[in-house]
This record gives structure tokens, C-alpha cells and sequence, in this order.
């Protein structure tokens, strides 16, 4: 009897990541079940013939055709919301497991559980800037940030700073403003929150303008300390190898949420005002 009692929510709360387990799943299982396997597995779950009737599916095992994992993924994808069971059965074999483990560590980290709250986090971010990309593509800053965690810590850092500096010098100048390439970052990110109306030198109208003002101003923080970071630690400045100030995968991985996070914020800000939604 299988430990886990349910698919985690994780993947049943999340289109994307419920595609590639899906998609990871059904490519071992490709790999490792038999046909006495999979005849043994319709009947023990009641799948009344869905296996074993199918023009194809035994079939293209039989023969080894290329169809045969497109066979398999279609039935994950039907099992993983209507017999939840099956595929925590299918998971938890010994040789679906091995495989998973050794391909998609990432993957079974959060089937057991221990998913890093860090990478939770820039998956979070990185979401927030693909629902931005309509109106600033900066997709492939987040892609490459992506791609340097956790082993590249310095590259993820140092592409969070160019990824807020593009943003920011992007929105200026669709906002009609000339030679946003001239200005130094502290510079750019002051021009591009006062031009967006996130900061200002007048006094707050209401509470609640305060508090944003408030939350504005700390975004301004974090943003000018990305790239104080990135000068420190970041890519770019042709350091001696081997003499790179050293930082963790999980601190790097907190800036790069955040940036991802703020560049999104910012991208948003800028939209709404240009269509009159921002007041």
C-alpha cells in the first residue's frame, strides 16, 4: 500500500509544473513498464479496457513505435485528475522512481515535500514576469536567471541587475523620455519610479497613498541594492577568477525573485498608466 495518499498540491494547483511531472512521468514510464505491467495496472484500477483495448497503446509497445509515449502521456493526463491513485502507484515504483529522481530532481523534491521555499519563490517571479511580457518581453533575462540557479549564483545576480535595468530603461523611453541610455543606475531608477509616479516630492493625498508611498520607496531599496550586489558579486566587472566574492545559491535566489518580482511590478505600473487605468 502506497504512503502518500494523495498528489501533492503542488503540481494539482499548478497547470505548468502539473505539465512537466506529466510530461516527466509519462517518459519513464515509456521507458519501464511492460506490457504485463500495464495489463496488470488496467485491471488493478479499474480502467475497464482503457489499456488493454486501446487500438494503440499495447500495440506501439509491442512494436516499439515512436506513438507508444504519446500513448502513455495521454493516459497520465487522463488518470492524474480522475484516478489520483493510479498515478501515485505508477510514481512509486521502484524503477519509475530511480529514473524521476535521477532526471527530475527538482521534480520529486516536490513530490516529498521538501520543495526549496527558494525555488517555490522564483517560480512565483518568474510566472509574474511571463504575464507581464505583453507589454515588455523581457522573458529571456528571466529564462537565463533561470538557467543559472542554483549553479551559477554571480550569473543570476548579475542578470536580475540587467534585467530591472532593460525594464526600467524600456519604460522610460516608450514613455517618451531621450537618452535613458545615458543615466547611471541610481539615476535611471529614481527617473523611471518619479516618472511612474511611484515616488514623489509632494505630500501624500491620502492613507493610503501614504503606505504605497511607503512600500514604493523600499521597492526603490531593493532595486538600487540589486545592483550594489552585482557590482560587489555579480557578472561583468572581469574579476581574477578564483577571488569572486562568494555568495549562497539561496541569497542569489532571493534577489532574483525579487527582482523578477519587481520588474513585473514596475512593467504593470507602467501599463496601467499608459492605457489610464493608473489614477
Amino acid at each position: 500500500m502506497n504512503a502518500k495518499k494523495s498528489i501533492p498540491e503542488e503540481f494539482t494547483e499548478n497547470d505548468d509544473l502539473a505539465g512537466e511531472f506529466q510530461v516527466a512521468l509519462a517518459e519513464a514510464l515509456a521507458v519501464h513498464m511492460s506490457e504485463s505491467e500495464w495489463k496488470k495496472f488496467d485491471v488493478r484500477f479499474g480502467l475497464n479496457g482503457r489499456i488493454t483495448d486501446h487500438s494503440r497503446f499495447l500495440r506501439s509497445l509491442q512494436w516499439d513505435d515512436p506513438d507508444h509515449e504519446g500513448c502513455v502521456l495521454d493516459l497520465v493526463r487522463e488518470l492524474f485528475h480522475s484516478k489520483p491513485a493510479a498515478i501515485i502507484d505508477l510514481v512509486e515504483r521502484t524503477n519509475i522512481q530511480m529514473r524521476l529522481r535521477k532526471n527530475h530532481r527538482d521534480l520529486m523534491d516536490v513530490w516529498d515535500g521538501s520543495a526549496d521555499p527558494m525555488v517555490v519563490a522564483l517560480s512565483h517571479g518568474l510566472e509574474e514576469v511571463a504575464d507581464s511580457s505583453a507589454y515588455i518581453d523581457v522573458k529571456p533575462y528571466a529564462a537565463r536567471i533561470q538557467a543559472s540557479l542554483p549553479a551559477d549564483p554571480h550569473q543570476a545576480i548579475g542578470t536580475t541587475k540587467d534585467l530591472l535595468e532593460a525594464t526600467m530603461r524600456t519604460i522610460l523611453k516608450r514613455r517618451g523620455h531621450a537618452n535613458v541610455e545615458k543615466l547611471d543606475f541610481p539615476a535611471l531608477c529614481t527617473q523611471c519610479l518619479t516618472d511612474l509616479g511611484l515616488i514623489g516630492t509632494t505630500a501624500p493625498t491620502t492613507a493610503g497613498e501614504k503606505h504605497l508611498r511607503k512600500i514604493a520607496s523600499s521597492a526603490k531599496v531593493m532595486i538600487e541594492t540589486a545592483n550594489e550586489l552585482r557590482n560587489l558579486a555579480g557578472t561583468g566587472h572581469g574579476r581574477v577568477v578564483g577571488e569572486e566574492v562568494e555568495i549562497r545559491a539561496s541569497d542569489a535566489s532571493l534577489v532574483a525573485s525579487n527582482g523578477l518580482v519587481l520588474a513585473a511590478w514596475l512593467i504593470r505600473t507602467a501599463q496601467d498608466a499608459e492605457s489610464g487605468c493608473g489614477g
